[in-house]
């Protein structure tokens, strides 16, 4: 049970989840319940997914470019702007994904499950898959 004293809602003692704090919520009593409140956590595990999917994505893309292009000198450079471009992008995208998520929820005055910030994540790369096709891309 869940008492609240501000006009905030949020709970008295509230404790920031550790990253990731996922949990099943479905017929689950082994592990608690986690929510984000603050536009500053919703931000840090926003920023924290996008930066792990980004990097996967674009480490697998720049290996992948690196291996096809062997041969030639500049092999490394291929892998190194890829890798540099998926952390430039996943910090932007991180970052204003997460202000925003978080700034509606708050207007809401909501409590966000940490799941939203992870499937906020697993769509902005599916996002970047769809688009790396380069007649999708020319369509959109």
């Amino acid at each position: 049970m869940r008492s609240f004293v501000t006009n905030n809602d949020i709970p008295v003692g509230y404790v920031t989840p550790k990253f990731p704090s996922l949990y099943w919520p479905i017929n689950n009593s082994k592990y608690n319940t986690a929510f984000l409140y603050y536009i500053s956590d919703i931000w840090k595990f926003s920023l924290y997914w996008t930066l792990i999917f980004n990097g996967a994505f674009y480490v697998t893309a720049g290996v992948y470019a690196s291996l096809t292009h062997r041969k030639k000198a500049g092999s490394v450079w291929i892998f190194v702007m890829y890798v540099l471009y998926g952390g430039v992008q996943g910090l932007t995208t991180g970052t204003v994904m997460g202000f925003l998520i978080g700034a509606i929820y708050r207007s809401g005055l909501f409590s966000m499950s940490t799941w939203v910030p992870l499937c906020c994540a697993v769509v902005q790369i599916l996002f970047d898959v769809v688009l790396s096709y380069s007649m999708v891309g020319s369509v959109m």
